[in-house]
């Protein structure tokens, strides 16, 4: 009998201009996961590993961004969310380095006018922040708002978000 291959997540900290990037890839280096803080538990079907070389693309990439040379990702992704999620997620990569849209912008580009709330949900919870750019979305009135509240206090999150913006000459 042929045992099936166990699926291998990728790990690595990836130390930004920012702050500690953790990033999650899978065996072809598709990414599946940064966050600002240690990611947690996976599914027990699923074996974590640490290995720098791995994320080896997307750090590359994040290295090109950080010294103002990228300005587009082309890392893939294999992002899990409802179809309404991957909707706004596709409508983020949309917006152009050093520039910014609000809630209620994208909502109506996605045809759902009134839907600036469930766009702000589903920017939250972006699994691949920075590469898919939800930093570049701001309030109406063009407040900072906050930012990477599941992973960070509100006033370090505020201060990433800032910093990106600044980075990207948006502010």
């Amino acid at each position: 009998m042929l045992e099936r291959a166990r699926a291998v997540v990728y790990t690595h900290r990836y130390d930004s201009p920012i702050g500690p990037l953790h990033l999650a890839v899978d065996r072809a280096g598709t990414v599946l996961q940064i966050s600002y803080t240690p990611i947690g538990a996976w599914p027990p079907e699923i074996e974590v590993e640490e290995n720098k070389y791995a994320c080896g693309e997307l750090e590359h990439q994040l290295d090109a961004y950080f010294r103002g040379v990228l300005r587009s990702f082309t890392v893939a992704t294999r992002l899990s969310g409802t179809a309404f999620q991957q909707g706004v997620w596709k409508r983020l990569t949309k917006i152009e380095y050093g520039s910014t849209v609000t809630y209620g912008e994208i909502a109506r580009k996605l045809g759902r006018a009134g839907a600036a709330r469930a766009v702000g949900n589903a920017v939250a919870v972006n699994p691949v922040p920075i590469v898919i750019p939800c930093h570049r979305v701001v309030a109406a009135d063009q407040r900072i708002g906050k930012y990477a509240l599941r992973t960070l206090p509100e006033d370090e999150g505020t201060r990433v978000k800032t910093r990106l913006l600044e980075f990207e000459g948006a502010r």
